[in-house]
């Protein structure tokens, strides 16, 4: 008997996001994707600059302003030295405003 893929997209699209990093020369990649993960769903590391944390938005439509906000708080309780919102969308003017003044990366269809 086939087992069914339990897996939500939402995990399948952290697990590209995180395949996709390690091409980038990220290491150090761990998928978090819990409930209580502080809004970072993969972290890693990136040489010279350290850890990153990054959100994952599997959206139809445009990522707003909370995912901005989720992954900031996110970047402070993790110490990290960068933070990213990564989504196979867009993003909407407000949440790219946002970014800039927190100093959070978007990667948009990504």
């Amino acid at each position: 008997m086939r087992r069914k893929n339990t897996k939500k997209k939402g995990d399948r699209y952290e697990h590209h996001v995180a395949w996709k990093m390690r091409f980038h020369g990220f290491f150090m990649i761990r998928v978090r994707g819990q409930s209580s993960d502080y809004g970072c769903d993969v972290s890693a590391m990136c040489f010279p600059f350290g850890r990153i944390v990054v959100q994952c938005k599997n959206y139809k439509g445009k990522v707003g302003v909370q995912a901005v906000q989720e992954i900031y708080a996110a970047k402070r309780y993790y110490h990290a030295t960068r933070a990213a919102v990564a989504t196979n969308s867009t993003f909407t003017k407000n949440a790219e405003k946002l970014a800039r003044a927190c100093g959070v990366e978007l990667w948009a269809r990504y």
